[in-house]
């Protein structure tokens, strides 16, 4: 299910340090499947969006609500 809400700083901050620490220890899948739980700036969506196409996007398996949340449901597809 879609989240709603954007995720504050606070949360984006302690995952991003999350994942720094298991880089450290080699553990790098790990550290990409937290990476990716922090929301993808709207405004850098968009441009993978347009350069690298929408199948980009959904193949890796980026949190995008906060580009839902500005642009809209559906968004990806349009």
């Amino acid at each position: 299910m879609p989240q709603t809400q954007t995720m504050s700083l606070h949360d984006k901050l302690r995952l991003g340090v999350e994942a720094i620490e298991l880089e450290k220890q080699g553990r790098l899948e790990e550290a990409e499947k937290i990476r990716k739980q922090i929301p993808m700036p709207p405004y850098l969506a968009k441009f993978a969006k347009e350069h690298l196409g929408p199948d980009f996007l959904i193949k890796y398996g980026w949190n995008l609500t906060e580009a839902e949340a500005e642009y809209g449901a559906g968004w990806l597809n349009r």
